[in-house]
């Protein structure tokens, strides 16, 4: 008896755990709440899908930090804040689209866990800023024609709970940057960073990055910017085509930092390859920590990879 006790005292310290498990994943499923917005909403709307909201807005105000909202195709005139946790999804990035109404402004800002899908934003200030706290997404989506940056971040931490994702999205025709972020953790994945006014994307001093299968072409300055200080950037697979200037220009202020570029291609840029250029006097050793493995470097004005411009010893 004793010890069919003892078993069974054991299976239900079992379940107990299992049940501590499970059930805080059901609980947040079951907290999870849809809104749907839709243009052609009608005269009732209470962001059911039989009666949708007319803006993305009105959905907003009626969010919380579970909330995914449904946008159907149409063009959506707003500046958007977009809460903590807030999950956005278009229906079809080419159709569904957020156009800044005040061009003096961000068409999107997103708060920390906030996250957009399948949508064109485009004419604001700035198309999308970052706060500065909580993981961020953009996936499948459009940033264009925007009067600065396509996306600007701002500093966090660099844990994975910071981390901002970039993903399959096309961030073109803005007139600065493509991206520019303080120092922040980013993943930028096959996206392409194409005809910008400035740089495709520009990264400050302590960026931790990791880069995969994307294209920076025809910017009018350099494909990408980098500062070497502090920075833990890993590149895989990129290309840097086309554009005016190099196709990566890595700045160095005196601090150690580490940039690998690995099994890229950089073509056809206005100078070089890639272009290194020493802000402050310190050791040239400094260098070593731009690493260069498996790469092509073909018709470039300059060469591939420059001597060390700037201040000397």
């Amino acid at each position: 008896m004793f010890k069919a006790s003892k078993i069974e005292f054991k299976k239900a310290l079992f379940v107990l755990a299992v049940l501590a498990i499970i059930l805080p994943f059901f609980t947040f499923a079951g907290n999870t709440k849809k809104i749907y917005v839709d243009t052609k909403a009608g005269d009732t709307q209470d962001g059911s899908s039989d009666h949708p909201y007319k803006t993305i807005d009105q959905a907003l105000k009626k969010a919380n930090d579970h909330t995914k909202i449904f946008v159907g195709r149409g063009t959506y005139k707003e500046n958007l804040i977009v809460p903590k946790g807030v999950k956005i999804y278009g229906n079809d990035r080419d159709e569904t689209i957020i156009k800044a109404q005040n061009d003096d402004d961000s068409a999107v800002y997103l708060n920390g866990g906030s996250e957009l899908y399948k949508l064109t934003i485009k004419d604001g200030k700035n198309g999308v800023k970052v706060a500065d706290g909580g993981r961020v997404k953009i996936i499948r989506c459009k940033i264009a024609e925007n009067d600065k940056d396509g996306v600007i971040i701002y500093a966090g931490s660099l844990d994975d709970k910071n981390k901002v994702t970039i993903s399959e999205t096309d961030i073109e025709q803005n007139g600065r940057n493509g991206i520019f972020s303080e120092k922040r953790n980013i993943i930028i994945y096959k996206s392409t960073i194409d005809n910008n006014g400035s740089d495709g994307a520009s990264f400050e001093a302590g960026t931790k990055a990791w880069i995969e299968g994307s294209t920076f072409e025809n910017n009018s300055a350099s494909g990408m910017k980098a500062k070497l200080d502090n920075a833990q950037i890993f590149t895989k697979g990129n290309k840097y085509i086309n554009n005016k200037r190099e196709g990566l220009e890595v700045n160095a202020y005196g601090a150690t930092g580490r940039i690998d570029i690995n099994k890229s291609k950089f073509e056809n840029n206005g100078n070089y390859g890639i272009s290194r250029v020493q802000r402050k006097t310190f050791s040239a050793n400094i260098w070593n920590g731009l690493t260069i493995e498996n790469t092509l470097f073909s018709k470039l004005e300059k060469g591939g990879l420059s001597g060390v411009f700037g201040i000397f010893n």
